[in-house]
């Protein structure tokens, strides 16, 4: 089910269907295509005009006078610093003005200031930081491994706990000291590939993307990196995901004490020498804050575990393949011309310094190279970097051959025209924890080395068998003089070395007996489970709109069946300093969210292009068998061509007319429902003048719901309105949504209570507000009752105005109900008023009155008087806005009151449940994974 569209590639059976699919996505990219260069159209025009009417601002008198506005705004869009009020900037800005005799200014602030307090309260609200103690927020940054903890720290924390089905590497790393990057990160990219595992490598530096990488990842390596304020969120958040993140260096850069040991410190400026001092403590402090560490040498290792951290392992640096492919070309099978840049009977010692922090090293071996040089005419010196010898080495200086540094691939071609390597190092801890790089370079090509008998050195190298150790500057005359003399040893002696690294660091080598014992081979989750992600644009913690119920209801149940597994991608309501992906639980279930960028242009709803990379890591991580889309406004239709590309299934639920219309619900800019069952482009064109995209818009979205494995429809009513429009109706099926029948016991209501009327969507126009208003006010009675929900008063909106009302009756606003009090409203009332000015799709409320026994007086036709039979628990009235025909059917209720005393709905146990609605979709599940 998931093979990958790839030319060439193709299935005998469905050949030209294969071939057709491609064309089609192909098609489709080049509609998205169009789209994006309208949307960069429509911001170059945008700046253009930004831009012009900038200047024209910054040439007014009234630059100057708004400047208070132009602070306020820099402060509110950064936060307020602790202790910085705004009544005390306020004190100080005007303070700043009057005493530099901006007379005019000040005063102009003083009465703009009252204002601008407004502004700011909004400004705060606008820019939304979160609220770090709220509910939803404390959700999202929930510790995932809860109460797994023993299992982390006993290591039994696997991908199974986390719905990650794909076990991935994030190597988090400095990127900027290419030796480094090469021995630490890209052959233990090499090492973890060979077992199997994915690897995925981020600089340190770009915070967001590690911070989406982490949530994909099961284990995590942090190398080289300082403890600055990004990384230490990034090493929090890894422990938050149940992450046990590793620590990595190959230099003992952890200890203050131990760099000042190095004689290189005395002869740096004070500033640089503290900022290496800095440095000492931040890579500490990371290291810390990890709870396992790698090292390169036991040395290192040694340190590292006396400083702290528990446990430490080794994987020493290594042969990688780009080494060994170099090697290749000149060991042990020789070049023709080997020698063809020195004479036949010159011997070269060289040694590759790389930096001027070397130069305290080489003074270790000096006087004993000078002497070899002086002694032996023929012996040259080639140093390959940075170098300051001492004075005295004037006297062989035309022995002496400086060299700049070389990309990695040259230096190895330079080193094998050498006949002796050498690797000096000071006698001090910081040396003994290098690694023996400089050994491993110089025998995979066969070269002799004689280097200081430090510990990386003495652990491989057996004095005169393999190599030369050398503790004293007779030990560098004598060892290099005997070398230089003897072309036979030379060749002996480099074999020799060349066979200890073949046996000991071969890549293969290092990956079983180093690596393997401490990764492990990555464990994949069974593939007896049907993987199924959810996709919907809000989920809980901020759950909003029937959608987002539904999807919520369906994976609750899912969750529970034994071989199903159920993950979740979404968006969250607010950037932070976690920006990127972010995952964390829902009642058992792991959701991957985005925070979604600020629309550039009205496009971005259906085509948004920055979604398309998050989606793709959640859909390689998790490997769903089927991903189902419910509602995706905002995400966009992007993450459809993301599993047709990959060749896996999905499912649409068509919540609502989105894919259809471009606002929607099917409303035109007059708030009035457009009567469309064809649509028909130009009648769209009308109602959007400005819109440059709906054939566009049309081309991808029906290509997205043909490909789709199935689509599902909340009624038959929105199933048609499909059919109509071209999906073939054998690809549509009706999945009446569901409803959660545990309730209260209905109270027995009160026989002189007035008749109560309910209306729940707040002053949506098209769900029927003005109608239900002109209605009641033409009403010339006062035995009645009307509750209005407030629907948006918890969004930040102004409450509903009611005094406006011109009404006999009695008009109340009620706050929007929950879980717990959604019983209590609908007892409250006997009628609920449902006139939706548009086809809803479904109409949950509709179904959530009727089984509580309240009549409903909705529109007709539509989803939501599917389930509403005229006459025997409910009343049709038409969708043309008609406020006389709402009224008569008001008042035929109110005519005959007393009927609801002993009301029951007669056929609410036809209402669909969520239960059924789980199982069936979970049927659907298993025949799709089953095509």
């Amino acid at each position: 089910m998931r093979k990958k569209f790839v030319a060439g590639q193709s299935d005998d059976k469905s050949d030209m269907n294969q071939l057709k699919k491609q064309q089609d996505l192909l098609n489709v990219y080049r509609h998205s295509t169009k789209i994006y260069n309208l949307q960069i159209t429509s911001l170059q025009y945008a700046l253009e005009e930004k831009q012009r009417l900038l200047q024209q601002l910054q040439s007014s008198r009234s630059w100057k006078i708004t400047a208070p506005i132009r602070v306020l705004n820099y402060l509110f869009k950064r936060k307020l610093p602790t202790g910085h009020s705004f009544k005390n900037i306020k004190k100080k800005t005007l303070k700043t003005y009057h005493e530099e005799g901006i007379q005019g200014v000040y005063r102009k602030a003083t009465y703009v200031f009252p204002k601008l307090e407004y502004i700011g309260r909004k400004l705060q609200y606008l820019y939304k930081s979160p609220d770090t103690s709220s509910k939803i927020y404390q959700t999202y940054t929930q510790d995932i491994a809860g109460d797994k903890l023993q299992l982390i720290l006993n290591g039994q924390f696997t991908q199974q706990d986390i719905n990650i089905n794909y076990p991935l590497i994030l190597i988090v790393s400095e990127i900027t000291l290419p030796q480094c990057y090469k021995y630490r990160v890209q052959q233990k990219t090499e090492h973890f590939k060979r077992l199997g595992w994915k690897v995925v490598v981020v600089d340190w530096r770009d915070h967001v993307q590690v911070l989406s990488a982490l949530q994909i990842c099961t284990q995590v390596i942090f190398y080289r990196v300082p403890a600055f304020s990004n990384v230490l969120k990034q090493l929090n958040e890894a422990k938050r995901l149940g992450l046990q993140p590793w620590w990595e260096v190959d230099d003992l850069i952890v200890d203050q004490e131990l760099y000042a040991q190095c004689s290189f410190m005395d002869t740096l400026p004070k500033a640089e020498k503290d900022l290496l001092h800095f440095g000492a403590d931040l890579y500490r402090k990371s290291m810390l804050a990890c709870d396992r560490a790698i090292a390169s040498t036991k040395t290192l290792a040694k340190v590292m575990h006396e400083a702290g951290v528990k446990n430490v392992v080794v994987i020493e640096n290594a042969l990688d393949k780009e080494t060994l492919r170099i090697a290749e070309q000149y060991y042990p099978k020789p070049t023709q011309d080997k020698r063809k840049q020195k004479d036949s009977d010159k011997v070269v010692i060289l040694y590759g310094s790389g930096t001027s922090t070397h130069n305290a090293d080489f003074l270790v071996a000096a006087d004993g190279i000078l002497a070899a040089l002086q002694k032996n005419s023929n012996l040259c010196l080639w140093i390959v970097g940075e170098l300051e010898l001492p004075v005295n080495f004037q006297t062989v200086a035309q022995q002496v051959k400086y060299i700049p540094t070389l990309s990695y691939e040259r230096y190895l071609g330079v080193l094998a025209q050498a006949d002796i390597a050498i690797a000096p190092l000071e006698p001090i801890i910081f040396n003994d924890a290098k690694s023996n790089i400089k050994y491993l370079e110089a025998s995979i090509l066969g070269i002799p080395s004689v280097c200081s008998d430090r510990a990386a050195f003495v652990d491989v190298i057996t004095d005169q068998e393999n190599g030369f150790l050398a503790c004293n500057s007779a030990e560098w005359e004598e060892k290099l003089l005997c070398l230089a003399n003897n072309i036979d040893l030379r060749k002996k002696m480099g074999e020799a070395a060349y066979q200890t690294i073949i046996k000991r660091y071969l890549p293969e080598t290092i990956t079983e007996q180093q690596v393997r014992p401490v990764f492990g081979n990555p464990q994949f989750v069974s593939k007896n489970k049907l993987k199924v992600l959810v996709v919907n644009i809000h989920y809980d913690p901020y759950s909003f709109g029937g959608a987002t119920i539904v999807a919520e209801e369906m994976v609750k149940r899912l969750q529970q069946v034994e071989d199903v597994e159920v993950s979740i991608f979404t968006s969250r309501p607010f950037k932070d300093s976690y920006q990127g992906l972010r995952r964390y639980k829902s009642q058992g279930s792991v959701v991957y969210s985005v925070d979604l960028t600020p629309s550039i242009h009205d496009t971005t709803q259906f085509n948004n292009l920055e979604i398309v990379e998050p989606f793709d890591a959640v859909l390689d991580a998790v490997k769903p068998d089927i991903v189902h889309f419910h509602a995706i406004q905002n995400l966009g239709v992007q993450m459809l061509f993301s599993c047709q590309s990959l060749g896996i299934p999905y499912i649409v639920t068509l919540h609502d007319s989105w894919w259809l219309c471009n606002r929607q619900f099917m409303v035109k800019a007059d708030r009035k429902y457009c009567f469309q069952t064809k649509i028909d482009l130009q009648v769209c064109q009308s109602c959007e003048i400005h819109a440059r995209h709906l054939t566009e818009r049309m081309v991808m979205m029906k290509q997205g719901l043909q490909e789709a494995s199935l689509l599902l429809s909340p009624s038959e009513t929105h199933r048609q309105l499909f059919i109509a429009n071209g999906i073939h109706p054998d690809l549509i099926k009706v999945h009446s949504n569901g409803i959660d029948r545990s309730m209260k016991e209905r109270p027995t209501r009160n026989v002189d209570t007035p008749l109560r009327f309910g209306f729940v969507a707040g002053d949506e126009v098209i769900k029927g507000y003005q109608v239900i208003k002109q209605a009641f006010e033409s009403l010339h009675r006062s035995d009645w009752e009307l509750y209005i929900i407030d629907s948006k008063v918890h969004m930040g909106h102004p409450p509903i105005d009611i005094r406006e009302w011109q009404v006999s009756g009695k008009v109340a606003t009620v706050p929007p109900y929950n879980e717990q009090t959604k019983d209590d409203f609908f007892y409250d009332i006997d009628v609920l008023l449902f006139p939706s000015q548009w086809k809803e799709s479904y109409g949950m409320t509709v179904r959530e009155a009727l089984l509580r026994d309240v009549w409903v007086i909705c529109s007709h036709p539509g989803g939501q008087s599917e389930a509403v039979i005229d006459g025997v628990n409910g009343t049709y009235i038409s969708l043309d806005g008609d406020a006389i025909e709402l009224k008569k059917a008001v008042e035929a209720l109110l005519d005959k009151a007393s009927m609801f005393n002993h009301y029951e709905n007669p056929y609410k146990d036809n209402i669909e449940t969520f239960e059924h609605q789980a199982e069936t979709l979970l049927e659907y599940y298993r025949w799709v994974r089953g095509q």
